[in-house]
């Protein structure tokens, strides 16, 4: 009856389900192994525990500084964390230090304070560089910045609010892999869900159009025939790619190139239609 409650709980909403990874698991995976780098020394790892507590410190969060990460300073994470609504575990990974080191901003800003202005800068610096503002950093949160921001957290799955928060912070600096800037930039600009139809619209068209100009001698279907054919067989050519014996040892220099397959299983939609149906009876 317990387990029966907080099921109905749960999927009502009243209540969370309870995280995948234990909270011990989630540190041992991510932080006990350390991010190395040619001058990562014990020296290092010791700075960044007093910049840690001279942060918590500066927000009352913390009485001394001891140069320990110890009792004290594990539970003055966890409140910080509570307070920007993180996971309060304890543990000062990309995001928390996102929030420690950097000011949430956002266009209506009302304070004007040196402290803002320079991470102003320092965020069109980085969105100037990599090409999603136009003009040179000014330290001014202007519509043009905003809408810059949501260009880049529109490229990298981000909410697109135009808030550069602790998310938007970690991924400006460098929580992200490289785009591949042969595809078009506008793909980059649609949500996950409008490319995955964008990408089966692709895909489908791809397939008609190998139905349609097939050089195989044999009648054409009608239109909702072959589109129904194109659709299913849209789940069959990721798997005959994968099992072929041959694969392209060079990544086509033009993206859109990746969907010739789809018009080749197009041309021949007859013979593998045939061999499913033989598969299968």
């Amino acid at each position: 009856m317990k387990k029966l409650i907080q099921t109905v709980s749960i999927l009502v909403g009243l209540k969370q389900a309870r995280l995948y990874f234990p909270e011990e698991k989630q540190v041992c995976v991510f932080n006990k192994l350390p991010i190395l780098y040619r001058e990562f020394t014990p020296k290092s790892v010791q700075e960044s525990i007093n910049e840690l507590q001279e942060r918590l410190k500066a927000q009352g969060l913390l009485a001394e500084i001891t140069g320990k990460f110890d009792l004290e300073t594990d539970e003055a994470v966890k409140e910080f964390q509570k307070r920007n609504n993180l996971l309060a575990d304890g543990v000062v990974g990309p995001l928390t230090w996102a929030c420690l080191l950097y000011p949430k901003l956002f266009r209506s800003q009302k304070s004007k304070s040196p402290e803002l202005r320079n991470a102003v800068k320092e965020l069109q610096t980085i969105l100037y560089d990599e090409g999603f503002l136009k003009k040179e950093p000014n330290s001014y949160f202007d519509s043009v910045t905003e809408k810059a921001v949501k260009r880049f957290q529109r490229t990298y799955g981000l909410k697109n609010d135009g808030i550069v928060g602790a998310a938007t912070w970690a991924v400006l600096l460098g929580m992200r892999q490289k785009i591949d800037k042969s595809f078009p930039r506008l793909i980059y600009f649609l949500s996950p869900q409008s490319w995955f139809l964008w990408e089966q619209f692709l895909m489908i068209s791809c397939i008609l159009l190998g139905i349609y100009y097939s050089p195989i001698p044999g009648q054409t279907p009608k239109f909702n025939t072959a589109l129904a054919t194109a659709y299913g067989l849209t789940c069959v050519v990721p798997f005959l790619l994968d099992n072929l014996p041959m694969k392209p040892s060079i990544k086509p220099s033009l993206s859109l190139l990746q969907y010739a397959p789809y018009v080749l299983t197009g041309f021949f939609w007859k013979p593998i239609i045939n061999f499913l149906g033989t598969l299968f009876n």
